[in-house]
Formats: C-alpha cells, sequence, structure tokens
C-alpha cells in the first residue's frame, strides 16, 4: 500500500510539472483579517503600491436580494465625515446618496483617512491578490482609486488598474518604432546604405499594456500585431525573433509569423493565456528583430519598408463581445492600430548608389573593347558580379543571377553602396593597348557623382622577322658596303696621282 501511495504521489507530481495549470501566476498578499473574501488588482504595475483601506462592513441576504452597509466599529456618524456620498442613520446603517461620485480625489483623500487599512503592498507581478478579507465596502488605492464590495454573493471582486491607458510607440529618437541596426547590434537609425545583395538587420519596439482604456470602457488586449511591408527588400523568413521584456518567445508558441505573396510580414503576438488571465506584465517592453535582402528593385536609389502595430481587444465582463475569447464563433473585429497617424515614423530607407567607369587612352578619347570585373578588395577579395541592364548600363547582380563582364566604353554601374571603395580589374584591353596589372580603386559616393577614369597606353612594336629586327641589319649591312665602296674608289684615285 505504502508503494502504491508512493508512485501515485510520484505521478501527481510528475502531471503536475508538465500538464498546463488553468490558473494565472498572481502575487498573493495574505491581510490575516479572517475573512475569506479575495480583491484582485488585475493590469497591476510593477513598483507601483496597493494599499486597501475598508470603509464599512457588509452583510448580505440569504437568496443575495438584499445587502446592508454598516459602520464598522469605532466609527460613529458624529465622526464620519462622508456626507458628501453617503447619508448615516441612528443606527449606523450606511445608504448612498443619490448621484454619488465616488471617483473624485476628494472622495479619495476622505476614504484614505476615514477607512481603516488593511493592507499595503508594492506589486511585483501584473496579478496582485488581497487574500481573506472579511466582507466589506473597500477602497483600492494607486492610479485606479477603485472602490469594491466584497460580500457573500460576490466574495471575489476584481478590478482593473488603469496605469497606462494605451499601448505605446517610444519617440523614434528614442530607439522606439521601426529602426535599422547597425554593426554594433545597438545603435539604432531610420536610413542606411548596402549594396544589392547585402543584407540589413531592422528592430520594431514598443511598449506594450495588458487593458486599454478608451471612453470610459476598460478592454482586455488579446493580442498584438506587427506588419511590415517592404519594397525593394525581401524579408528572411527565419530571422524574425520576439522579446517581452527579457524574455525570449518561442516561435509557434508565443507568437505567429505569415508572409503573403507581396512579402508582407505579419507577426502576431499572443497575449493571454487559455483562462484568459494575461501573459506579462504591464507596461512591458516589446522587440521584434529580423533582417531583409536588398533586391533589384532598388537599383535606383532606395528600399523602403514601413511597419504597423495594431492590437486586439475584448470586454471581459461582456462575453458576447466579438472578441471575447468564450465567443469562438464570431469573427475578430479589425485590430485597432496604435499611432497611425504618424506612419513616416516607422519607416526606413536603404539607399543604393553608382559611379561612372570611362575608358580612354592617353589622348583622353574613348576607347571600346575592354572589358573589367568589380572587386570589393584590392587584391584577392570577392568578385561583385553584375548583370547588364542596357547599352552602358550594369547593376549588382542578385545572389540567383549570373554575372557577366563590364564592356567599356563608358558604362555606368548601379546598386552599390556609398562611402565604401571598390576596385576594379581589367580583364580585356581595347586593340593595341596594353592591359593594366592592377585594380583600380573607385570610391562611391552618396551624390552618385564618383567617375573611374581608366587611362590604357598603345603597346610598342617588337622584334620579329621582316620587322625593325630583320631590317636593322640590312640597313647595317648596306652602310658598310657604302663605306668599303668609299674607301675603295678613295683608294684608287690615289693610286692614280
Amino acid at each position: 500500500m505504502n508503494k502504491l501511495k508512493s508512485l501515485f504521489m510520484t505521478v501527481l507530481a510528475v502531471l503536475a510539472m508538465v500538464l498546463p495549470t488553468p490558473f494565472a501566476s498572481a502575487q498573493e498578499v495574505n491581510t490575516n483579517a479572517g475573512g475569506t473574501g479575495k480583491i484582485t488588482v488585475r493590469n497591476a504595475s510593477q513598483s507601483q503600491t496597493y494599499e486597501l483601506y475598508k470603509l464599512f462592513d457588509a452583510t448580505v441576504t440569504e437568496d443575495g436580494s438584499g445587502i446592508s452597509y454598516k459602520l464598522p466599529s469605532g466609527k460613529t456618524a458624529q465622526n464620519f465625515g462622508g456626507e458628501t456620498w453617503f447619508d448615516v442613520d441612528s443606527k449606523g446603517n450606511i445608504t448612498a446618496k443619490p448621484n454619488a461620485d465616488v471617483t473624485t480625489p476628494e472622495f479619495a483623500t476622505w476614504a484614505k483617512s476615514f477607512g481603516t487599512k488593511v493592507a499595503s503592498s508594492t506589486a511585483t507581478d501584473n496579478t496582485l491578490v488581497f487574500t481573506n478579507l472579511t466582507f466589506g465596502y473597500y477602497f483600492v488605492t494607486s492610479s485606479l482609486g477603485a472602490v469594491l464590495t466584497v460580500d457573500s454573493t460576490t466574495p471575489n471582486a476584481t478590478v482593473i488598474d488603469k496605469n497606462t491607458t494605451n499601448p505605446t510607440i517610444p519617440d523614434s529618437n528614442n530607439g522606439g518604432g521601426k529602426k535599422i541596426l547597425a554593426a554594433d547590434g545597438k545603435t539604432a537609425t531610420s536610413t542606411t546604405t548596402a549594396k544589392i545583395g547585402d543584407t540589413v538587420p531592422f528592430q520594431f519596439k514598443f511598449n506594450a499594456t495588458n487593458f486599454v482604456t478608451a471612453n470610459g470602457v476598460t478592454k482586455q488586449i488579446k493580442s498584438y500585431t506587427i506588419a511590415d511591408t517592404p519594397t525593394a527588400l525581401t524579408i528572411n523568413q527565419d530571422s524574425v525573433a520576439v522579446k517581452v521584456g527579457t524574455q525570449t518567445l518561442v516561435k509557434g508558441t508565443d507568437y505567429t509569423v505569415a508572409f503573403d505573396n507581396t512579402g508582407k510580414m505579419t507577426v502576431v503576438l499572443k497575449w493571454i493565456k487559455d483562462d484568459k488571465s494575461t501573459i506579462y506584465n504591464s507596461p512591458i517592453e516589446v522587440n521584434v528583430t529580423y533582417s531583409a535582402v536588398v533586391t533589384k528593385d532598388a537599383k535606383e536609389g532606395q528600399a523602403t519598408n514601413t511597419a504597423t502595430l495594431g492590437y486586439n481587444s475584448f470586454d471581459p465582463t461582456n462575453p458576447t463581445d466579438p472578441n471575447h475569447p468564450d465567443n469562438p464563433d464570431t469573427p475578430d473585429t479589425p485590430d485597432t492600430p496604435v499611432d497611425p497617424k504618424n506612419p513616416e515614423d516607422n519607416k526606413t530607407t536603404v539607399t543604393t548608389h553608382r559611379f561612372t567607369l570611362k575608358k580612354t587612352n592617353e589622348a583622353k578619347a574613348t576607347l571600346t573593347g575592354a572589358e573589367f570585373k568589380l572587386y570589393d578588395a584590392a587584391n584577392n577579395g570577392t568578385e561583385i558580379k553584375v548583370v547588364k541592364e542596357s547599352d552602358g548600363v550594369y547593376r549588382v547582380a542578385q545572389a540567383d543571377e549570373q554575372g557577366v563582364a563590364i564592356e567599356a566604353g563608358e558604362v555606368v554601374i548601379k546598386g552599390l553602396k556609398h562611402s565604401t571603395t571598390y576596385y576594379l580589374e581589367e580583364m580585356k584591353a581595347p586593340n593595341g593597348y596594353n592591359i593594366l596589372t592592377e585594380r583600380q580603386a573607385i570610391e562611391v559616393t552618396k551624390d552618385n557623382a564618383a567617375k573611374a577614369n581608366i587611362v590604357n597606353k598603345k603597346g610598342g612594336v617588337l622584334p620579329s622577322t621582316g620587322a625593325i629586327g630583320t631590317t636593322l641589319f640590312y640597313l647595317v649591312g648596306s652602310i658598310l658596303l657604302l663605306v668599303a665602296l668609299v674607301y675603295t674608289i678613295s683608294k684608287r684615285r690615289m693610286n692614280n696621282i
């Protein structure tokens, strides 16, 4: 029997570890008040201090149709002080005055001075629960300043802290919104330069909340959606990574990534558990990173992409809400956009640039018939392949394209990174000209005005049969014969004298 019991307990322990729990993690505060009631603060803000005051005692009829509030022990109508909102009779029965507004700062001031502090706690989680409460009318401080009743019919009261009313995209100067990451992975900018085929890293950063309040109604956020629409860029589908706070999320479990036939990327972050409780603390920073390759469509100067942020929310008190998790047969309404008025704040630009190659002789006349290749280093390095677009126009090739030689003349090479030095190697010289032995450097400038003027020199005539080598021998021989003839004639004349 003991072995069976031990085995049963082991199985229970394993199941407890592997099976998902339907309850959200929460920070519990035992008030030690001796009751059975609870007050749950949802959307609690970390480091925010929450104080709980009991104002009145409460009892309820057996059928739950009536409730009676009374002054707590030690309080009397004479020292009550809450006449603005309540009436107190001679027996201490409390009734609310018509149109009493308990949301004002004046009420909060009175409640804290009149009520008995039951508990105080600094939130370390997004859900804070005060337990073991006796039945009564309570006031919760912090940014929410809420009043609640805990009684036999509603022993577990819940209030939503409106500490942040909306998710936000921080100022772009502080790295918020859509940015291009520098090589150090930390510096973020809105623009950069690259050549066709380069990979550019991006990030999208925003501050998320668990609830959103508009027009006096607080709704719970169900999911967040980040969409990126690229132009002249192809997003690497396996490059997407998401962090919420310091936690790295799991693709397929915590978020999904989808692409349409135009290359648009949609990332959806799951924000609630199956029991409809929120997963993360609030507010919290979310950072989505990914990379994209510059395509040939950027040949004319730039590649851009614009990101948007939206959220899907529901009223947790209304099961008929179309977005409510308990209403799966009704399709969700469209996401609510965040900061839709400033799309340019979430737009990034990658620029490409060009230079002109001109082949001349020493007299600066344009030559044709030369062929070049382009490299990223003066020696060895990697060839930058190009394709011919039209007569006199070349661009950097994509990875799936075959490169060709650059035929000059005077041509333009497009799709390059500015403030970068490239190197031209002559593979073939014009007929009658010597081929260059070293690569020629050209620095591409931001204004696209860079020009590589490469000069070839004519080759000299080398000795060969019938050329100057043989002619020289004939010439020397002729001179010697002429000298011998002159000498012979001169000597005969001398003898005749």
